[in-house]
């Protein structure tokens, strides 16, 4: 009887194993698309989609292309800002929004600074190889999400920087160093600078 319990219960255990592996390994879908909160360090929050809802939001109240000045834009896009609950739970309290001089980094002078990223050379040719039409990005994706080379706070800035990225025609090299140095510039203070930076490049499409 003993002997008939143990057979039953290895394919059981097995079974259990097995759940529990695939229930501990993220999905392809997940490592593309969450990333980790830059204040608290334990809530997953998709940057990318808190993007989006900004400009969204931004476009529906001041106009897809309204006349404001860059400096009436950082202003109207703060207000907004102030008023989304995702982009409150990753603001840190010390949050400020660029200044005109820093926006014009990434909107104009886009080839220098991105010549000059302080970020490391994996980073760094992770970032080049983006500029190539044919890279498919889920792909490149998945590479940065295995690299065991990268540190969090870099896999955490190349999720970022290349989702950001999928609605960009493959050719379009000068937007694309536009929101890495976007990205890049304001992952240097939080992860919140760096969707106010990309949202306000959006804005500027």
């Amino acid at each position: 009887m003993k002997k008939c319990y143990l057979l039953l219960s290895i394919p059981m255990l097995m079974l259990s194993c097995t759940n529990d592996f695939d229930e501990s390994t993220p999905k392809q879908e997940d490592q593309a698309n969450v990333i980790s909160n830059k204040t608290t360090n334990s809530v997953s929050i998709n940057l990318n989609n808190i993007v989006t809802e900004l400009v969204t939001t931004y476009k529906l109240a001041y106009g897809a292309n309204s006349n404001n000045t860059l400096s009436q834009k950082i202003a109207l896009l703060e207000k907004v800002s102030n008023e989304n609950a995702k982009f409150a739970e990753i603001k840190p309290a010390d949050f400020n929004v660029p200044t005109e001089v820093e926006v014009k980094k990434f909107l104009f002078n886009y080839d220098l600074e991105y010549n000059n990223l302080k970020v490391s050379q994996r980073v760094k040719t992770y970032f080049n190889s983006t500029l190539q039409y044919e890279n498919n990005l889920n792909d490149l994706l998945y590479s940065i999400s295995v690299d065991e080379q990268l540190s969090l706070n870099e896999k955490n800035l190349l999720i970022f920087t290349v989702n950001s990225l999928n609605d960009l025609d493959g050719n379009d090299f000068d937007w694309k160093r536009r929101r890495i140095v976007a990205a890049t510039l304001g992952f240097e203070k939080s992860s919140a600078n760096a969707v106010f930076n990309v949202a306000l490049l959006k804005i500027n499409n």
